[in-house]
């Protein structure tokens, strides 16, 4: 779908620059104190070796990327190899002068959601204009130890119009399904809508109305089944030359399938807030968030995030990356079988430092825990090394 979007919206008049194709590979090891957060988790070490290849192609109308992860590792004891995997596909397309297309495509097939969770970008985008924060997966909090694989795939269609210099419109669907091995989880489907209106009223400040409409399907059973609507207002604000600031709030409105013909509603608080700061060698970026959101328990769930994102070039070659995350999965549909509060807490730094233009050595100490109101876990305390190879032209 990604490829069809940018054959149809290429004009051969516009030129094209050349694409860049770049594989990164690094190997690695190190030791965890309970890598899957499970209830009975032990220490073990793992060596590992993880392959990210991507192809970017630009011209004057857009970009479309291709990129992908295959990661291995196999562990001294306990917990046999893991293999993880991610392929996705995105394209932005100008079509004239007032319209641009996005469409993106993902499938992602993993044992240590919990863990991937901690790793993102620090930072945001590091477009021209305001820094946002980044943009986190949410993670599902309820799969922590349920030594079960977890596939989910992705793909979204976003139209954007400019009406004039100061108001835009935006509207797009997305499409999602997650599956689950080993009948620990229920598997699910969700298809979202959303229509924007964006207005210009000064050169620092810009408001947001939002809403958006989705369908959860739990497969195989109407239980849990939901409608959510979920309407915000925002604001986006360049507080200063540096720091910009992004919120939202509104509320979420969800209609459950509780079985025998009967529904629960719930209105609850829906919104989030990011305030970024970036300076010529470094970025912070802070962000939270609360929202109505399917898990694997068999429901719609009360999600609320926090995260932190640091990001500094110490030197030409040294670099320090830190991050954690909050997470809270409340389990609060009136009349569902299962009532359930799931807390993850996170944290990482990277130090990395560049041996020469294509090698780099890391290291990343990280600590993560599950707090569960079903079973006690023990924290993950983690120490890995590596080395990254990066091959291919970069511009």
């Amino acid at each position: 779908m990604v490829l069809a979007a940018y054959a149809c919206c290429t004009p051969m008049a516009y030129a094209q620059y050349e694409p860049e194709y770049n594989v990164d590979v690094s190997v690695g090891g190190g030791i965890s104190s309970n890598p899957f957060l499970y209830a009975d988790g032990k220490t073990a070490g793992s060596a590992s070796i993880d392959i990210a290849p991507s192809v970017v192609v630009e011209d004057e109308l857009g970009k479309t990327r291709l990129g992908g992860n295959l990661r291995f590792t196999q562990y001294s004891k306990y917990y046999g190899n893991d293999v993880s995997a991610r392929l996705e596909a995105a394209t932005e397309r100008k079509l004239d002068e007032r319209n641009s297309v996005r469409v993106a495509a993902s499938v992602q097939r993993l044992r240590s959601a919990i863990q991937d969770g901690l790793i993102f970008e620090g930072g945001g985008s590091q477009a021209p204009g305001p820094l946002l924060p980044p943009t986190l997966p949410i993670i599902d909090t309820t799969l922590a130890g349920t030594r079960s694989r977890i596939t989910s795939l992705n793909t979204s269609f976003e139209l954007s119009h400019i009406i004039n210099e100061v108001s835009s419109l935006d509207a797009g669907i997305e499409l999602n399904g997650t599956y689950i091995e080993d009948d620990v989880g229920f598997d699910y489907r969700s298809v979202s809508t959303h229509a924007g209106y964006r207005r210009k009223l000064s050169q620092r400040t810009t408001v947001t109305f939002d809403t958006q409409v989705g369908f959860v399907d739990y497969l195989g059973r109407r239980t849990g089944d939901s409608l959510i609507v979920s309407p915000r207002v925002g604001v986006q604000q360049q507080l200063t030359d540096r720091l910009s600031l992004v919120a939202d709030a509104g509320i979420s409105y969800v209609r459950t399938d509780v079985g025998a013909g009967d529904h629960s509603k719930l209105v609850s608080f829906a919104g989030s807030v990011g305030l970024c700061d970036r300076g010529p060698n470094r970025s912070l970026c802070l962000s939270g968030g609360r929202s109505a959101q399917p898990t694997a328990l068999g429901g719609v769930s009360t999600v609320t995030t926090a995260s932190l994102n640091y990001d500094a070039r110490l030197s030409r070659v040294d670099r320090l990356s830190l991050a954690a995350r909050y997470g809270r999965t409340n389990q609060d549909g009136a009349g569902l079988p299962v009532v359930r509060v799931t807390d993850f807490i996170g944290a990482s730094a990277t130090y990395s430092r560049d041996l020469n233009d294509r090698l780099a050595f890391t290291v990343t100490p990280s600590y993560s825990k599950i707090f569960d109101d079903t079973q006690p876990r023990s924290a993950n305390y983690a120490l890995m090394v590596g080395l990254t190879i990066r091959l291919g032209k970069r511009r």
